[in-house]
């Protein structure tokens, strides 16, 4: 049996979705619906300069119809809760937690490398369980 990942760039996805932030909010969308995942990393260049969730649409449609035609930048979560690849996975878990966020986009040196998700941390506590 494969021991558990001690560390986030053991963990992280490498293959991120990402947007930038003057791209519209429809496209993101899109995006994620293409590849079944809840949320895009929001760059600027190399750098992660928020996140964009299924939820940012979804708690202003009602009050703002027009909200799929809006820029990403302007209804994403910024400054994004970064961690780095050197990171431990607990202090992902911990990170993650105080912080009530499901997506943590992994940087080196500012730029995104990869992200760790709730579902990649699910897996690794099965995986701790299990040693």
């Amino acid at each position: 049996m494969a021991r558990a990942p001690n560390t986030i760039g053991e963990m992280m996805t490498k293959d991120v979705v990402t947007v930038g932030p003057d791209d519209i909010v429809r496209k993101a969308i899109q995006a994620m619906d293409a590849r079944d995942i809840g949320a895009v990393v929001v760059v600027r260049g190399p750098v992660p300069v928020g996140v964009f969730t299924e939820r940012d649409p979804t708690r202003r449609l009602l009050d703002e119809p027009t909200v799929l035609d809006r820029n990403v930048g302007d209804v994403m979560s910024s400054p994004p809760v970064v961690t780095s690849p050197e990171a431990e996975m607990v202090a992902a878990f911990d990170l993650m937690n105080a912080n009530r966020i499901r997506r943590l986009p992994v940087v080196k040196a500012d730029d995104l490398v990869g992200i760790v998700t709730e579902r990649d941390l699910l897996q690794w506590v099965g995986q701790v369980a299990r040693e």
